[in-house]
């Protein structure tokens, strides 16, 4: 079975983030099962620049892995080659898996998928949440009703939650839709270096104290929708309770970091909340691994792998009803409330005062649930009911 995901960035872009993450190890587990072949059409753009990689051939990753880079024309907005190309590379598939909504390439794929009788799957990746929709331009809906609508019953939709296949079907009712989570490589989360509080903070802000209560941990872009100014505000309130504790948010700045640096001033507790930038690799893990509670008030999340990534540290987390993340109060690893400063607060003390052995427990159980290579068995036998219906 050969699947065409034509999807706007690809690996190496890892300047999107997470989502770069997702769709690559979703391809690489899915090209080790036998006889699945996976080919990437996508382009060269990185956020603000092109990545300096070969164009317009297929180029071999890993076994049963290639991807194609065009050259987006317009950064961000345009790859005039794809446009032109992009029929050869679905005619030589069995499926098509397109994945952004709001991209010149959505549209034209599902126009040439549709005309050679392709099964189409579609993920929109968190573009149809409300804080999506309502902050961003307000062609959006012409976008859907002009340029999705019309193809809406050929194709498939790809949901990572309940919650996104609520928000597609909210738009388009009648729509197919299928759930499958993202993922991690649960074991790799494990491996964890054990630090104390002396030595993590020694590690990850250069500071020397003793006296610490409790460490509390955030990871994302810094950036509106992740609710940044939220948690510190809720952190104040944390420090009445436990007052030498302290809150390190790691991530790349993308517009957020003066605000939050003027707001921590402001609340005097620039000696207790620190923006220490991006964490990668292994020092990513034992910063989730050794604190004692991660937290990220976002106004929406299609997924949020960092807070399964947090999960499978063992570190139980507080997140945001804009999430898909009620489960962590039926595993008892987590609260799960609106992203409000009295309720995040409220929801971060009552989970400081729980057993943090227990609470290692109960996060790493559920965890267990998204493993990689279970999410692309997923896929397979959704791509193979797909392809059996149109045969």
């Amino acid at each position: 079975m050969k699947i065409n995901l034509i999807i706007p960035s690809f690996y190496p872009a890892v300047s999107y983030g997470g989502p770069i993450f997702s769709t690559l190890n979703t391809c690489k587990e899915l090209a080790k099962i036998d006889n699945v072949e996976v080919n990437v059409s996508t382009t060269n753009a990185n956020m603000t620049t092109h990545l300096d990689i070969k164009t317009d051939e297929f180029l071999k990753l890993e076994e049963n892995l290639s991807v194609k880079y065009y050259n987006d024309t317009i950064i961000n907005k345009l790859s005039i080659p794809m446009i032109f190309n992009i029929s050869n590379d679905i005619e030589n598939s069995d499926v098509v898996h397109i994945q952004s909504i709001f991209s010149v390439s959505t549209p034209v794929s599902l126009y040439l998928a549709k005309k050679q009788k392709k099964p189409i799957l579609l993920s929109p990746r968190g573009q149809f949440g409300c804080w999506c929709l309502e902050n961003g331009s307000g062609l959006k809906g012409k976008w859907l009703k002009y340029f999705i609508q019309p193809f809406n019953k050929y194709l498939t939709w790809h949901a990572t939650a309940k919650q996104e296949k609520d928000e597609i079907l909210s738009i388009f009712p009648n729509a197919k839709v299928e759930i499958i989570p993202n993922g991690i490589y649960v074991d790799e989360f494990k491996k964890s270096n054990k630090l104390n509080k002396q030595e993590y903070l020694k590690k990850y802000i250069s500071k020397n104290t003793d006296n610490i209560d409790k460490l509390i941990v955030s990871m994302g872009r810094l950036q509106k929708k992740k609710g940044f100014d939220i948690l510190i505000d809720s952190f104040q309130k944390t420090l009445t309770k436990y007052p030498n504790s302290y809150l390190l948010i790691a991530g790349p700045n993308e517009g957020e970091k003066e605000n939050l640096n003027k707001q921590i001033q402001n609340l005097n507790i620039k000696d207790k909340v620190f923006l220490i930038g991006n964490v990668e690799n292994q020092d990513k893990i034992d910063f989730l691994a050794n604190a004692d509670l991660f937290v990220l008030p976002s106004y929406n999340e299609n997924f949020g792998n960092v807070y399964l990534e947090s999960l499978a540290t063992g570190t139980p987390i507080v997140a945001s009803t804009g999430t898909p993340w009620s489960e962590i109060e039926k595993y008892d690893c987590g609260k799960w409330v609106e992203n409000s400063v009295e309720e995040t607060s409220e929801a971060m003390i009552e989970m400081l005062d729980k057993d943090r052995d227990k609470m290692k427990e109960n996060s790493l159980e559920l965890a267990s649930k998204y493993d990689w290579s279970s999410v692309a068995i997923q896929f397979k036998k959704l791509f193979e009911s797909m392809v059996n219906e149109k045969s």
